[in-house]
């Protein structure tokens, strides 16, 4: 699959090409537009010196420029032709040079809207990092605070209160250090009070 950037090239490349046969094509009207002239000026001097024969080979002078004309003619014929078919080409290439606009300008929009998803990528990636570092530090600041981070338990005596043993009970039990934390962070601050006043 193509990326952006070798669509835009090759978008801008035909575009390019397309500006330059639509050129192309307007030189050749424009070229064939003078040929048409010179054409009419050619029968209009033929017609013109056809009506001053006066001399014995007239007729075949007469007969030579009817051919001509008859040849005059049908290029004209022939001439009109191509101009309708580049008339045609022109027009088909206005259209394709505006389709391949429009693309250029879908490829640009989706350009931006790609830079646009890059950078809050970036932003979530950084706040991500962000809340890594907190919860990391959090984790630290419970571990140094109450114990948890010690690869054992710390130790825990009740003082008779049921409630309280419970809970103290429940720590004991509890050897995975991230389990305590969680464990402890789960509690109430009168639940932690108790356990802290069990020690």
């Amino acid at each position: 699959m193509k990326t952006i950037d070798e669509q835009l090239e090759e978008a801008l490349a035909r575009i390019t090409q397309l500006e330059s046969d639509a050129t192309a094509s307007a030189s050749l009207l424009t070229e064939a537009g003078h040929q048409q002239e010179r054409f009419r000026q050619e029968i209009a001097a033929l017609t013109q010196s056809n009506q001053t024969l006066a001399t014995s080979s007239a007729a075949e002078q007469l007969a030579a420029a009817q051919k001509q004309i008859t040849a005059l003619s049908t290029e004209k014929e022939t001439l009109a032709l191509a101009n309708g078919e580049l008339s045609e080409q022109r027009d088909q290439l206005s259209r394709d040079l505006a389709t391949e606009e429009q693309s250029l300008t879908s490829a640009a929009n989706a350009t931006e809207e790609l830079t646009k998803a890059k950078e809050q990528l970036v932003a979530l990636t950084a706040e991500l990092e962000k809340l890594k570092a907190e919860a990391r530090t959090a984790e630290r600041i419970a571990a140094e605070r109450y114990g948890a981070a010690s690869p054992t338990p710390l130790p825990v005596t009740s003082r008779g209160d049921s409630k309280a043993a419970e809970l103290v009970t429940k720590f004991k039990t509890i050897t995975d250090p991230k389990e305590q934390t969680a464990l402890w962070r789960s509690l109430t601050p009168e639940q932690r009070t108790l356990i802290l006043n069990a020690q």
